[in-house]
């Protein structure tokens, strides 16, 4: 019993994931567009007011923020990918990052910001102190396609048709450049074991059915309300 109500909380949390990937994501071409005004103005704020020792207390030397680096739009794997087809891989989100500089250029930090609504001007969303992967988004070239996968934690350029990791792979399946079509079936095989593994025993009455059913919608809703409010949130 206690087995499967993992098993059950594990696959409650996935399909809670999948679906805030697809909140706010439309169409991305290869080409993307200039940075929109409203995101360069989310990221021209006086970073000491977001960042000041309050909120930088414990996230490493954000304090020392002076400047940011390249911003790049998030994007995610499209529904298409994870079910095994390259032809779309990706939707762009309506977030945004860009590593958080000290004055001699050291990144320390990834600040993000985002759209509420399509039609809302992008605000500040939140901070991450993790110096690591600021300091390998920094290398991100301008207007290359940036990925996020927060299932494991991982981000990947996309360019001509080949994934590449940034940073750190340990957690990863996706440890260096990796044509799109691979990238396809590593990530819908990865997305199907984890439905597997977080399955039901067999032979669950058609009463256990619908109660898991409407455990997995009020779940999903929940965790869709605890990202917006986490959001709201100060870092």
């Amino acid at each position: 019993m206690v087995g499967s109500g993992k098993r059950w909380r594990a696959l409650l949390g996935l399909v809670a994931t999948l679906g805030l990937l697809a909140v706010g994501a439309v169409p991305a071409s290869a080409a993307e567009d200039n940075t929109p005004a409203d995101v360069i103005a989310a990221f021209s704020v006086d970073t000491a007011v977001v960042l000041g020792s309050d909120e930088a207390a414990g996230l490493g030397r954000l304090a020392e923020a002076a400047s940011f680096g390249t911003v790049h739009r998030v994007h995610a794997w499209s529904a298409s990918l994870i079910a095994g087809k390259a032809s779309d891989p990706v939707s762009a989100m309506d977030e945004w990052v860009a590593p958080i500089l000290t004055a001699s250029g050291e990144a320390v930090g990834v600040y993000r910001v985002w759209r509420e609504t399509p039609d809302s001007d992008a605000r500040f969303a939140g901070v991450d102190g993790d110096a690591a992967t600021a300091a390998a988004l920094a290398e991100v070239a301008a207007g290359v396609m940036l990925i996020e996968d927060p299932t494991i934690a991982a981000w990947y350029t996309l360019d001509a048709g080949v994934v590449t990791p940034v940073g750190s792979a340990r957690f990863d399946d996706i440890r260096v450049a990796t044509p799109i079509d691979r990238v396809a079936e590593i990530v819908s095989a990865r997305f199907a074991q984890n439905v597997r593994d977080a399955a039901p025993p067999v032979g669950l009455s058609y009463e256990s059915w619908m109660w898991a059913g409407i455990a997995l919608l009020v779940t999903a809703a929940i965790g869709a309300g605890l990202v917006m409010l986490r959001r709201r949130l100060p870092a």
